[in-house]
C-alpha cells in the first residue's frame, strides 16, 4: 500500500518535470534566453539570442553583461542598482537599449529573473527577451512625423460623437480659444448656426462614423465669430483591434486666399 503511494507520488512528480521541462522548451524556441551568475557574468545563451545580438557563444560566455550595454548606461547609478536589485531577488522588466555584436543598438522587451535554489538563495539571473527594434524604430518614424504635422500644421481630434478631446497650439491660436474652453465642447462650436443645424452637417459625422475621410475647404467660425477658412481633411482613426476610436482633423488656415480669391472674382464680375 505504501508503495503504491509513493509511486503516485514519483509519478505525479515524474509528470510535474516534464510538463515544466516542456514548458521551458517552449521558452527557448520561441525566446531569446541569457543566464548570469550574480557578478553580471554571462553563463550561457541560447541560439535565439547570439542570433539576435550577432555573437557565437564563445564569444560572450564569461564576459560582463555590460558588454551588451550603452558605454553610459554601464557606468550609471542606474545599472549598478539593477544588479543590486537583481541580487536581492527582485525581479525587473522593461523594454533595454542594448548593443549588438556590430555596434547596432537592440531594443529588448525583457525580464530578467532571479534564480533561487532549494535554500531560498539567490544563485543566479535569467533574462528572458523577444527583440522589439522593428515595432520601435516603426513607432519612433512615426511619432517624429506626427510631430512634424504638428509643427506645421492645426490638429484637433474628436470622439466619434464629435466632442472635443484636444487640439495643438496652431488650432488654438488661430481659432482664439484656450483647450481648457473646448475639451468636451462639440465641433458645432466651430460652425455657423445654419451649418451646424443642417442634414449635411449630420449626414458628415454619419459618414465619419462609418470610416470616410473628408478633404476640403471648410468654412469655420473663430471664437469672435469671424470667418475662417481651413484646408483640411477629417481623418477616421482605428485602435489595435481595428474599431473606429476617433477622428483627428489636420488644417491649414486658407482664409486669406480664400479672400483675396472672392475679392479678384467680385472685380473681375464687376468689370464684367
Amino acid at each position: 500500500m505504501l508503495f503504491n503511494a509513493h509511486k503516485k507520488t514519483i509519478n505525479a512528480l515524474q509528470h510535474t518535470v516534464a510538463q515544466q521541462a516542456s514548458l521551458l522548451d517552449a521558452i527557448e524556441r520561441s525566446m531569446a534566453v541569457i543566464e548570469f551568475d550574480l557578478s553580471g557574468t554571462v553563463l550561457r545563451a541560447n541560439d535565439n539570442f547570439l542570433q539576435t545580438m550577432g555573437y557565437r557563444a564563445e564569444q560572450i560566455e564569461g564576459q560582463p553583461h555590460r558588454m551588451f550595454c550603452t558605454p553610459a548606461f554601464a557606468r550609471s547609478a542606474e545599472y549598478n542598482q539593477l544588479w543590486s536589485n537583481l541580487r536581492n531577488g527582485q525581479f525587473q522588466s522593461g523594454t533595454f537599449e542594448r548593443v549588438a555584436g556590430d555596434g547596432q543598438s537592440v531594443w529588448l522587451e525583457a525580464s530578467y529573473n532571479p534564480v533561487r535554489d532549494e535554500a531560498g538563495q539567490v544563485t543566479k539571473v535569467v533574462k528572458y527577451a523577444m527583440d522589439v527594434t522593428p515595432r520601435l524604430q516603426a513607432e519612433s518614424e512615426a511619432n517624429a512625423k506626427l510631430a512634424a504635422i504638428g509643427r506645421a500644421m492645426a490638429v484637433i481630434e474628436f470622439n466619434l460623437d464629435g466632442t472635443i478631446i484636444t487640439a495643438n497650439t496652431n488650432f488654438l491660436q488661430r481659432m482664439g480659444y484656450t483647450l481648457a474652453q473646448i475639451q468636451g465642447q462639440h465641433h458645432r462650436m466651430f460652425c455657423s448656426a445654419a451649418v451646424a443645424s443642417s442634414s449635411t452637417y449630420s449626414d458628415f459625422w454619419k459618414r465619419l462614423n462609418q470610416g470616410e475621410m473628408f478633404s476640403g475647404q471648410f468654412e469655420r467660425v473663430d471664437k469672435n465669430g469671424q470667418a475662417v477658412w481651413l484646408e483640411a481633411n477629417y481623418n477616421p482613426v482605428y485602435d489595435a483591434g481595428g474599431r473606429l476610436c476617433k477622428v483627428v482633423k489636420f488644417a491649414s488656415d486658407v482664409t486669406a486666399m480664400v479672400q483675396q480669391h472672392t475679392a479678384d472674382a467680385a472685380s473681375a464680375a464687376q468689370a464684367y
